[in-house]
């Protein structure tokens, strides 16, 4: 079957019309879009394997080619994970698209780094917020839960390795990195912590940077440390407005220094006077 044979696929076990394609002319977009309807129906779960690519040709009335091609699409999506001689299964939600964006974002406009940074200032926050309420609810209600006392953990190992690289900027942004992540782990709000982790590639250059301007300028290498010890303190403490303070005056110097840096072109043009 040709895309200019046939304007749009057989529908899965003859049930339902797909009305439109997805886009004009392209067999295998349509195809996509079933399988990303597969995997987002209220019984499809995380771990579930699709039906066999033959089973999907006969049931789409294409060839076996277009249904490969658009499993690799909704793989790119997010929508499925492929094995090489298996069935594939549907993918745990993730921010790829998310990463996907602001990484493209940051490629195409230097400015985006401080945009993509008061983003990541928003979400910090409330997940700083998060995990302040769920320690305080932790500790009120006497409850034990090993996933709580395991971020906080993986927080406190961040700031002694933090403590242990103070002129070392790569790894200062590496366990920069592990301390947030920590924290939010210790919210407990899943799609907040892939959101966030989702920021880090694009912004792990200019977080690097960040900490190479600090150990240039001679600033105190222990101000980092300090500043998230007040950012788990507060936590710890379970005082919401406490937690929230802190990690806005964390981040606030993250932004000053970004805001500080030179646009494209000001270096050359700096060298050239």
């Amino acid at each position: 079957m040709t895309e200019s044979s046939r304007e749009r696929v057989r529908p899965a076990g003859g049930r339902r019309e797909l009305g439109k394609p997805v886009r004009p002319n392209s067999l295998t977009s349509q195809v996509e879009s079933l399988i990303e309807e597969m995997c987002t129906t209220q019984d499809a779960r995380p771990g579930d394997e699709l039906p066999p690519e033959g089973q999907l040709a006969e049931r789409f009335g294409v060839s076996r080619a277009v249904v490969r091609e658009a499993m690799r699409a909704a793989e790119a999506q997010g929508f499925v994970r492929t094995r090489q001689g298996k069935p594939a299964v549907i993918s745990e939600p993730n921010a790829q698209p998310v990463e996907d964006f602001a990484i493209r974002s940051v490629l195409r406009d230097n400015r985006s780094a401080l945009e993509l940074t008061e983003v990541r200032k928003a979400l910090e926050v409330h997940s700083a917020r998060l995990a302040a309420l769920r320690v305080r609810s932790w500790r009120d209600e006497a409850r034990d839960e090993a996933d709580v006392a395991a971020a906080i953990a993986a927080a406190r190992s961040a700031l002694e390795a933090h403590r242990d690289c103070p002129y070392d900027a790569h790894e200062r942004a590496a366990v920069d990195v592990a301390f947030h992540h920590a924290l939010a782990s210790i919210g407990g709000n899943a799609i907040l912590g892939q959101i966030l982790a989702a920021l880090d590639t694009a912004l792990h250059d200019s977080r690097e940077e960040h900490h190479r301007a600090a150990v240039r300028s001679g600033d105190d290498p222990a101000l980092f440390h300090n500043q998230h010890q007040e950012v788990l303190d507060a936590v710890l403490s379970g005082d919401l407005q406490r937690a929230v303070s802190a990690m806005e005056s964390h981040l606030d110097l993250s932004l000053r220094e970004i805001e500080s840096r030179p646009q494209r072109g000001q270096e050359s043009e700096s060298a050239a006077s």
